[in-house]
C-alpha cells in the first residue's frame, strides 16, 4: 500500500488521534433525516445483526433531538435551547433515544432509526459528538455510545413506541439534572458547547 495511506497505516495512534480530532469539529452533516429514515426498516426485534467492537462491547448508537425556543430573552445557547428527552422503559429518568447498530445500516441510520421508533422525530442529522464507554445498569455489561445532534423539524403524531414511551421538551439544565446517564450528559454538553461555537462563528 502506497501514497499517503500507506504511510498513516503505519502510524495506528496517529489515526486515532486524527479521528478523536474530527469528532470535536463543530460542524453540521447536511444529511436531511427523511432522505435516511425512507432506506430504515423499523420496528426492529432481535439481536442477530447487531455489532460489537473488537472487546466485545455492543455498539449503541443515538441522537440528542433538539430544537430552538421561540424566546427573545434567552441570554445563552444553553437557554434557547430545548432538548427533546424520553422516558426510561424501568420509569428511572429520562434519557435520549438510543438503541443497538446493526450491520445493514450505517451509523447515522441506526441512529436516525432508534430516534423515530422511541421519539417520533424526524429532522437534519449532525455530526457525532463522541463516543463513551459504558456499563448498562440493567445488565451490567459495557456498550460503546455513539451520539449525534439532531435538529427537529417535524414531530409525528404516531410512532413505533408510542405505547410505552413518553416524549417531553425540557431545558438543557432540566436533561442535565435529571438524565442518570453521565456519558449522555456529557454529550448534551458537547451539543451546547458546539452550537455556541456554531452560533459565535455566525
Amino acid at each position: 500500500m502506497g501514497g499517503i495511506s500507506g504511510f498513516l497505516m503505519k502510524f495506528p495512534s496517529l489515526i486515532h488521534f486524527l479521528l478523536s480530532l474530527l469528532e470535536k469539529i463543530p460542524a453540521r452533516l447536511p444529511v436531511p433525516i427523511e432522505k435516511l429514515v425512507s432506506r430504515v426498516s423499523y420496528p426492529r426485534t432481535g439481536r442477530h445483526l447487531q455489532r460489537y467492537n473488537n472487546r466485545g462491547f455492543r455498539l449503541v448508537v443515538g441522537c440528542i433531538p433538539y430544537r430552538y425556543r421561540e424566546s427573545e430573552d434567552a441570554k445563552s445557547i444553553e437557554e434557547a435551547i430545548e432538548v427533546l428527552v424520553i422516558n426510561a422503559q424501568n420509569g428511572k429518568g429520562i434519557l435520549f433515544p438510543k438503541g443497538g447498530w446493526e450491520k445493514d445500516e450505517s451509523m447515522e441510520e441506526a441512529a436516525i432509526r432508534e430516534t423515530v421508533e422511541e421519539a417520533g422525530v424526524v429532522g437534519v442529522i449532525e455530526c457525532k459528538l463522541g463516543k463513551w464507554c459504558y456499563k448498562s445498569k440493567r445488565q451490567s455489561i459495557y456498550h460503546e455510545g455513539h451520539m449525534f445532534g439532531l435538529l427537529v423539524k417535524q414531530e409525528l403524531d404516531g410512532w413505533p413506541e408510542k405505547n410505552i414511551r413518553k416524549r417531553e421538551w425540557v431545558t438543557v439544565s432540566k436533561a442535565r439534572e435529571e438524565c442518570p446517564h453521565l456519558w449522555m450528559i456529557e454529550a448534551l454538553e458537547e451539543l451546547v458547547w458546539r452550537q455556541t461555537q456554531a452560533s459565535g462563528s455566525k
